[in-house]
């Protein structure tokens, strides 16, 4: 199997992830700085919407990527194995990381520190995962080439559950925002 499994098809599924949550921390920020919340606000919806709207997309948009790379790896003649358990995995993870970055952006409320912290906290996060009894790349490469154990699986459940709970955490860090204090 080789590159294509163990570091092409990994790379090819946590990139939008983390892609993602680049972009939701600037969509958020460029907000703030530009003054085009205090628009948003007008309409008649809470902080908590617009930050889950933001969410909402950033995190749709992860495993429609993620699938197409496997659409298209597969007419390059690279078959990639459950693809179902993958783009979980991907969902979770850009979850995860999406709501890290919106965090970070309402707390840094600037988009150059929320940038940095995010680049930082997310390679920090992402090392610590070596860790685990399977590094998240380990579980895309096993899914990927059809061999999952059942710590495979296990580990896309906890990751799924990481990613719920990040995001009831951060509504509720949003609810508590004052947004005039933004």
């Amino acid at each position: 199997f080789g590159f294509t499994y163990t570091v092409l098809v990994p790379l090819l599924l946590f990139l939008p992830p983390f892609i993602s949550g680049s972009i939701a921390v600037d969509a958020f920020t460029e907000e703030l700085e530009r003054g085009t919340l205090e628009l948003l606000r007008v309409a008649p919806v809470t902080l908590v919407d617009i930050v889950d709207g933001k969410a909402m997309g950033m995190v749709a948009i992860a495993p429609v990527q993620a699938a197409l790379w496997i659409v298209l790896l597969g007419v390059n003649g690279i078959g990639v194995a459950n693809p179902l358990p993958l783009l979980v995995l991907v969902t979770a993870f850009a979850t995860v990381v999406v709501v890290l970055g919106l965090l970070l952006g309402l707390l840094a409320g600037r988009r150059r520190q929320a940038q940095l912290l995010y680049s930082v906290v997310v390679l920090l996060v992402f090392g610590t995962l070596v860790f685990l009894p399977e590094h998240p790349a380990t579980t895309v490469a096993k899914l990927a080439v059809d061999s999952p154990t059942t710590v495979t699986y296990l580990h896309v459940a906890g990751y799924a559950a990481a990613a719920t709970g990040a995001y009831v955490l951060a509504r509720a860090v949003t609810r508590r925002t004052d947004p005039e204090g933004l």
